[in-house]
This record gives structure tokens, sequence and C-alpha cells, in this order.
């Protein structure tokens, strides 16, 4: 009858906590902030993507090697509120200033980290 009764007690224990939250199980999905550089247009490799925020010294640079197709650059830890995005491709330079806007990214939900900070842009190469 004892034991009855210790059954009973640790029931009505674990059943009163089960108002509370269940805990909450965040998955290891990872992210990274930066910018990305969606081109529209590119040409097959080889081509140079570089991307500077005003007052930064060297730019940025993505290659896309001879036999790529590259359609999009992305710069880890850039996030500028305007940066110059140049495409090079057989001697001809495309520039062009943007904006970025920017969304707070959680890949393994609200509550779980990483938050990363992201942004994206669209280029037309070669035009003007």
């Amino acid at each position: 009858m004892r034991v009855m009764v210790l059954v009973v007690a640790a029931v009505a224990a674990a059943c009163s906590n089960s108002s509370s939250q269940p805990p909450q199980v965040c998955t290891q999905i990872g992210c990274e902030s930066g910018l990305q550089v969606e081109l529209s247009g590119a040409p097959a490799g080889p081509f140079r993507v570089e991307a500077q925020a005003a007052g930064d010294g060297a730019p940025r640079v993505f290659e896309c090697p001879a036999g790529g197709r590259c359609e999009s650059a992305f710069f880890a830890d850039f996030a500028p509120e305007e940066a110059t995005i140049r495409v090079i491709a057989g001697g001809r330079t495309t520039a062009r200033t943007v904006r970025p806007t920017y969304e707070r990214v959680q890949p393994n939900g609200p509550g779980c980290p990483p938050v990363c900070r992201q942004g994206r842009v669209r280029v037309e190469v070669g035009s003007r």
C-alpha cells in the first residue's frame, strides 16, 4: 500500500508540471552573417565580384573560375548600409552602388542560436 501511495504521489507531481512549457529543443543548423550578391546575366566564368563599403580599404573579393557558373557571391561578415559592387569579366567592369536590406535569420527557430544578419541585393551584369 505504501508503494502505491508513493507512485500516486509521483504521478500527481509529474502532472502538476504539465501546464509548464515543454523544454525547447534546438537543432544545430548554422548560419553566417553577411551580404549575398545575386547576379542577373552573369557570364560563364571566369569573372570577379568585388564588394566595398565607403571608407573601407581593400574590397572583398569573390572569384568565379573558368568553366564555373556562378550566379551569386556571398561576402561573410560584411553588412554595410551602402556598398559598391563591381563585376569584372573579359576586360569589362559593371559597377553598382547598392543599399541592402537585412533580415534577422534564426535557422533553428525563435529562441535558438545562432542569430544571423543577412542581406541580399541583385546586380544586373552588363546593363547600364
